[in-house]
């Protein structure tokens, strides 16, 4: 198994983020932007001295559950400040950019990483970030599918011409090339939808997960979103040793028990409100049928009491004593994940209160999986 750290670059201070009034935040911090980047930039490095496998950031934009709104500026600055660890964004909105200025910038992060680059892909799910760039969202899967068609062309073709749904333009060159050839691994993300399981399967892409393993089905059965994955990807001729399955859970390692539970319980609190204050449009809306494409979202096992119940002890993520996180990553392998990513920054942690959690990561649980 690959271990990687995961960071979003939570900044949790405001209070008008919720939409109920009622709601009122557990643990505001007063950090500017700058502190956030810059704990983000110094964890990358420690994530290298510890012998993480890869650094990862994410994409979105419009709230404080994550303020990376320009993730390839940043990781081209954690690709500078890094010599071996891989770096990805998880994941790109593809739906966002044109895809000749995507393949561009991917292209330069992997030349500027020296081939260290890992692709993430997804079509977003918040709808006020749809609604802000003018967008409307139920394109994302049609504008996800072409954005990537034409990303995967220019990568492997000198010149391109393209007449499409949403883009057309006449035959450029489209450079650079990534230095990876034909690209860099890609992975999608897959978190609901079954339909997104079998655009990865019809490209090989691997897969990321985030915050549940077995959505839509019970934890116990046998139809859930990575079972799908594997069972497809399988049957199309791909060797189990072949296949990416990455989890990204909310991690906290403390050495004595209770003590990370404890601490990152506010933690929690303030991320799920937050999440139900941004995931419930689009919930609602696919409640009543009112957003093609994300039909799968109307019963969302972030914010959905019974779902959120029947997740159980996953829905915490691997939070607790180096044997219990341990345990919990071992599960996680025994379902087929191949790539554990450490969600290290939930509700805003600096640079100081991640850094010991790292430590103990590296040095008591990675050794079990290597």
């Amino acid at each position: 198994m690959e271990f990687g750290c995961f960071f979003v670059g939570q900044r949790p201070l405001l209070h008008e983020q919720y939409g109920d009034g009622q709601q009122r935040n557990p643990l505001p911090i007063a950090r500017t932007d700058a502190q956030v980047y810059h704990d983000i930039l110094k964890s990358a490095q420690l994530a290298e001295t510890l012998g993480f496998d890869s650094v990862w950031i994410a994409e979105h934009a419009f709230s404080e559950h994550s303020i990376i709104s320009a993730p390839h500026s940043l990781l081209a600055a954690i690709a500078a400040q890094t010599t071996r660890v891989k770096v990805g964004v998880a994941c790109s909105i593809v739906p966002w950019y044109h895809p000749l200025r995507l393949a561009q910038d991917l292209a330069t992060l992997d030349i500027l990483s020296e081939g260290r680059l890992q692709i993430g892909i997804g079509r977003g799910y918040q709808k006020q970030e749809f609604d802000a760039y003018g967008m409307d969202m139920a394109e994302s899967r049609e504008r996800f599918l072409e954005g990537m068609d034409i990303t995967l062309k220019a990568w492997r073709q000198e010149r391109l011409a393209y007449e499409g749904q949403f883009y057309r333009f006449p035959e450029v060159m489209v450079v650079p090339h990534p230095l990876q050839h034909p690209h860099p691994p890609i992975a999608m993300a897959v978190t609901h939808s079954p339909a997104s399981v079998e655009a990865a399967v019809a490209h090989r892409w691997g897969i990321v997960t985030v915050g549940s393993t077995f959505f839509p089905a019970a934890p116990e059965a046998d139809d859930n979103l990575i079972t799908l994955y594997r069972t497809h990807m399988l049957a199309s001729g791909v060797a189990p040793e072949e296949l990416t399955i990455i989890a990204a859970r909310n991690t906290y390692v403390a050495a004595r028990e209770g003590e990370a539970q404890a601490f990152m319980q506010p933690r929690f609190q303030w991320a799920g409100d937050l999440a139900r204050y941004l995931r419930s449009p689009v919930s609602t809306l696919a409640r009543t049928g009112g957003l093609r494409g994300y039909e799968h979202y109307a019963r969302d096992p972030f914010i959905d009491p019974e779902l959120v119940q029947r997740r159980g002890q996953e829905a915490l993520g691997a939070i607790g004593t180096p044997a219990q996180v341990t345990a919990t990553i071992k599960d996680l392998q025994a379902r087929h994940v191949t790539h554990f990513l450490c969600y290290m920054d939930l509700g805003g942690l600096t640079y100081e209160q991640m850094a010991p959690a790292m430590r103990l990561f590296a040095e008591q649980v990675i050794p079990h999986f290597k």
